[in-house]
């Protein structure tokens, strides 16, 4: 039976959680590895079930997925649990067309957050969303970058030196109404455009996106080093 969201007066957040996580090198996609004995997509649930601008989470996850009912936080009411598809941005797809199935009205703010960035605080989330609600545009959360950068060639070679001024990395949550953000992703699939999520689909549609520089320690578990390390960002760093 669908839901009827037409009510909903805060954030939406999409988690796309149905990756394998092939660079992390083991059997067990990242999401479901350990920081501190709890699952790293727990963690990243319990940051923004207890954000309070949050009212809705849209998890997606592999239809084969044999661990996401051993999550603590599965059966939250916030929380509702969808097929994803073959590639990141399908499975933002299937949120986004769960969503419009379910008449999210198209002003409504959406987030896309990794499953894997379990380091997210509540004052970065209050800054994204502070510069959405004053511009209504697309903005996406971001770090400075603080070291040398060099361009190289396909054998290593180094050839030239990156203005780092105008570089930053790109991070998670990205945010941006509804509408525009279902619109730019329906185009981009449609004409085949190779996307890495939903900033990238907005600016290949014309919108302008705004980068709001919040903590550097926000940090996506790709590699096993990083397992350390966001459990000593997570131990030492308050919501």
């Amino acid at each position: 039976m669908p839901l009827d969201l037409s009510f909903i007066q805060g954030t939406t957040v999409i988690i796309p959680a149905a990756g394998i996580g092939r660079r992390m090198g083991g059997e067990v996609p990242k999401q479901y590895l350990k920081v501190s004995d709890e699952y790293i997509l727990d963690i990243t649930l319990e940051k923004f079930l207890s954000y309070k601008e949050v009212e809705l989470i849209v998890l997606v996850v592999s239809p084969d997925d044999t661990y996401v009912q051993k999550l603590k936080h599965i059966n939250n009411d916030k929380i509702v649990l969808i097929d994803g598809g073959a590639e990141r941005v399908d499975s933002v797809f299937n949120a986004l067309k769960f969503l419009l199935d379910n008449v999210l009205p198209d002003h409504m703010p959406v987030m896309v957050h990794d499953a894997a960035r379990p380091c997210i605080t509540h004052g970065d989330l209050d800054l994204l969303l502070k510069q959405f609600l004053e511009s209504r545009e697309p903005c996406l959360l971001a770090a400075q970058v603080v070291d040398t950068l060099q361009e190289i060639d396909t054998n290593n070679q180094v050839f030239k030196r990156l203005n780092r001024q105008h570089i930053i990395r790109a991070m998670t949550p990205q945010i941006a109404e509804f509408g525009d953000l279902k619109t730019a992703i329906k185009q981009a699939l449609k004409e085949n455009i190779e996307i890495t999520g939903g900033v990238s689909a907005l600016t290949h549609a014309g919108h302008q996106v705004t980068a709001v520089i919040g903590r550097s320690d926000n940090i996506k578990v790709t590699l096993p080093e990083d397992l350390l390390l966001a459990e000593s960002i997570i131990k030492h760093t308050e919501q």
